[in-house]
């Protein structure tokens, strides 16, 4: 009989990769995701699980490798369409959603159908499960099925709020109003406490971006 997993804090710190986006360490956050991405395959039991991924794709779009961020997204999507993750806080919406940003900005459309097929299963579930709600919204504001009022209203905090206004702004670029974009992201504010949303981030790293260079 085997001997139960010890808990890696016997062994070594598990990072915080979240905390070094705040803080401005890129690199960190890298090595952070990855090695926690890692440890999943320590435990006997497959405990495989989506956000480290997300978020490593998220990381390195911002240090300004894109391609390689939308191929991450792309296998977190393969990933999930074959119901290989075992856990996932957004109901294994957010690599189509990041997927689906990250094609209509490098107009990838081979992504985007990538991106397409994963959000078009999810939806497709009888009955959501866990985390799932408010993305599935998300989505469907992505796919034009509903608007954002109504996207909003369905927001319970200023995070889904920020994330409502993000891919508002990401459908408005893939309508080529660049305007409309601009206008939806100078809506966004900081968070009012440390809490590290990718999607925030990516949104301020995109909207200085376009500030300086505006399409």
């Amino acid at each position: 009989m085997r001997k139960p997993v010890r808990d890696w804090s016997e062994f070594g710190a598990t990072p915080e990769p979240k905390a070094s986006i705040e803080a401005g360490n890129l690199q960190a956050a890298l090595s952070g995701f990855a090695m926690r991405h890692l440890l999943d395959y320590r435990m006997p039991m497959r405990v495989y699980a989506d956000d480290s991924l997300a978020g490593f794709g998220a990381t390195l779009w911002l240090v300004g490798d894109t391609s390689g961020a939308a191929t991450v997204w792309s296998r977190l999507c393969e990933e999930a369409l074959k119901g290989r993750f075992t856990y996932s806080s957004t109901g294994t919406f957010q690599g189509g959603l990041l997927l689906w940003f990250a094609s209509v900005w490098l107009k990838d459309e081979e992504r985007h159908e990538v991106a397409t097929e994963l959000l078009e299963k999810l939806l497709r579930k009888r009955q959501p499960v866990m985390g799932a709600t408010f993305p599935s919204l998300l989505a469907r504001l992505l796919r034009k099925e509903v608007e954002l009022p109504a996207v909003q209203a369905a927001g319970r905090s200023e995070a889904e709020q920020r994330m409502a206004l993000f891919y508002a702004g990401v459908r408005a670029w893939e309508a080529d109003d660049v305007e409309a974009t601009r206008a939806l992201w100078t809506q966004v504010n900081a968070p009012s406490h440390s809490q590290c949303e990718l999607e925030y981030y990516l949104l301020v790293h995109e909207r200085q971006l376009l500030a300086r260079n505006p399409r």
